[in-house]
């Protein structure tokens, strides 16, 4: 069985696009074993599912009877009041949304397969480059605005903020990785006061500061590849059509100007020809990352398209000549 590690691109609500691709993987002639995930946001979740033990089936079914809409929680007060909730909300809270159902939905899937905290997801993974401190199967980006940095969990927990990661819930990296600015109230870390100076940082969206950590697992010793690093990306491959943005009002300025930001950074990865030929790339063009009204068609036709671009990919793929084309010893 060949073994990949996989990074995960965000994406909110069309995250079946992302089990899709996985599935398309797990169930190739010669399928894949995953020996680590990254990602952000969507790609957090479904990667913290997967290096739990979660199988793609089980994925599937639990998407597809989810209610999203769940997942825009706001006070029981505002029940029949949603828009003073929701501006309530932003004005003091930083966002429209609590991440409570969120959590609880993850606190209780990662718990199904026995993880509650980092110390669940450590590797015993002696050949690897990274060092032991860094040896988990999971590592998700969150974004910490109170410093203006980006954190790598569980590997930056020691060092950027004074905790033994070991200690620390898995949930909550991921609630925080998934907090869409101004969408979701920004997610309160822990922190050491000895190291930061505060008790808590402030974190949201890891995709404001990477979506696409692709390069995160790739070996930085002279040793060769012991296997290769999948990317999955929700999104098509961009052409000036597709990429063009009319910016007619405020809004349409303002969603522009964030998508910029979320896919400036990563953009640069894609360009990179030995980065593009070892991602899978999900039409997700008619969905909104924010959609939390799709229908169970919508997140059928999501996990479709990512099966399908999981099998295009695979179809293609040749590892050895991938290593002779960009990594020639």
């Amino acid at each position: 069985m060949p073994v990949a590690d996989l990074v995960l691109e965000g994406g909110g609500v069309k995250l079946p696009g992302l089990i899709g691709a996985i599935d398309a993987l797990a169930e190739a002639p010669d399928p894949y074993s995953f020996n680590r995930i990254a990602g952000a946001s969507a790609g957090a979740i479904v990667g913290a599912l997967v290096s739990a033990g979660a199988s793609v089936e089980s994925m599937k079914a639990t998407v597809l009877r989810q209610d999203f809409t769940k997942f825009q929680d706001l006070p029981p007060w505002s029940r029949f009041t949603p828009w003073l909730g929701k501006g309530l909300g932003l004005i003091f809270h930083k966002g429209m949304y609590r991440n409570d159902a969120l959590h609880a939905f993850l606190t209780a899937a990662l718990a199904t397969h026995g993880v509650h905290t980092w110390s669940d997801l450590r590797q015993d993974d002696p050949d690897s480059s990274l060092p032991p401190e860094r040896r988990y199967r999971l590592v998700v980006i969150v974004s910490d605005v109170s410093r203006g940095r980006m954190l790598r969990l569980p590997w930056d927990y020691r060092p950027q903020l004074g905790l033994d990661p070991d200690t620390q819930p898995v949930a909550d990296a991921v609630c925080a990785s998934a907090a869409i600015p101004f969408f979701f109230r920004p997610v309160k870390l822990p922190a050491n006061p000895a190291v930061v100076g505060h008790r808590s940082v402030l974190c949201v969206d890891g995709g404001l500061l990477s979506n696409f950590p692709v390069g995160i697992f790739d070996r930085t010793d002279s040793a060769p590849a012991r296997w290769p690093t999948f990317g999955i990306k929700l999104s098509g491959r961009e052409t000036a059509r597709t990429g063009w943005r009319s910016n007619r009002n405020t809004v349409e300025f303002a969603v522009s100007l964030l998508t910029t930001l979320i896919n400036a950074r990563d953009r640069i990865h894609i360009d990179n020809p030995e980065v593009a030929a070892r991602t899978t790339f999900v039409d997700t063009s008619d969905f909104s990352s924010t959609d939390f009204d799709l229908s169970q068609q919508d997140k059928l036709l999501l996990f479709e398209n990512g099966l399908r671009a999981g099998r295009k990919f695979l179809s293609t793929w040749d590892w050895q000549r991938w290593k002779d084309t960009y990594r020639p010893r």
